[in-house]
């Protein structure tokens, strides 16, 4: 029988095997092997990663673009809030001190809807703010001889509306009430004030303020 060569003895006794880069132990095998799942361990922690921040960040830019599309909505519902009040505000004012002429005044009948103050054209009283054009129409009690002499109701609606859709459904109702008797009394009016030449308007006092 064949002797057995040196190498050969001392690589059954050592465990050592040979490979083209020599002679390596068993145990930088294994560690060479524990590296290689590490390494995939790590792969896939930064693949988590990746997907993770990028869920994250598209959640930021859905919330980012739905907070300015809310901004938006809120800015033209305050700008329209806005002016819709201050027509309102004129109209309420205008009818307080220069109500129109109702020369036979009916105690107690409404007058039905009409415009608030004179118009420069056509029959609404209108005014443009920030872009928004608003209506306002009003109804008028009247009782001459009441310290409560007017009551008068106020619909305001944006001028896409017509009379009758704002009339059924308006932005902004008003009631204000109108004394036009100076305060301590006077001459009892037996037509409208300011058809006597006598001052309008004396008091005023806002019942309701509803918004739709």
């Amino acid at each position: 029988m064949r002797a057995r060569s040196k190498d050969t003895v001392r690589t059954q006794v050592t465990g050592k095997v040979r490979s083209s880069r020599g002679v390596l132990p068993d145990r930088s095998r294994a560690e060479e092997h524990d590296r290689g799942r590490e390494s995939g361990a790590v792969l896939i922690l930064a693949l988590v990663y990746i997907i993770v921040i990028g869920l994250v960040v598209t959640a930021l830019l859905s919330w980012t673009t739905n907070d300015l599309d809310n901004t938006k909505h809120f800015n033209a519902a305050s700008e329209t809030r806005y002016a819709v009040s201050s027509t309102m505000t004129t109209a309420i004012e205008s009818v307080r001190y220069s109500p129109l002429e109702s020369p036979v005044p009916t105690k107690n009948v409404p007058t039905g809807w009409e415009e608030c103050w004179a118009p420069t054209s056509g029959t609404v009283s209108s005014l443009t703010i920030d872009g928004y054009t608003v209506d306002v129409y009003c109804n008028t009690v009247e009782d001459v001889t009441q310290a409560a002499t007017r009551t008068v109701t106020f619909d305001a609606c944006l001028n896409t509306f017509s009379a009758v859709s704002c009339e059924a459904n308006p932005l902004l109702t008003a009631v204000a009430v109108f004394d036009d008797y100076p305060e301590g009394g006077g001459i009892i009016l037996s037509e409208q004030c300011n058809l006597e030449g006598a001052p309008c308007g004396e008091g005023e006092s806002l019942t309701s303020w509803i918004w739709a």
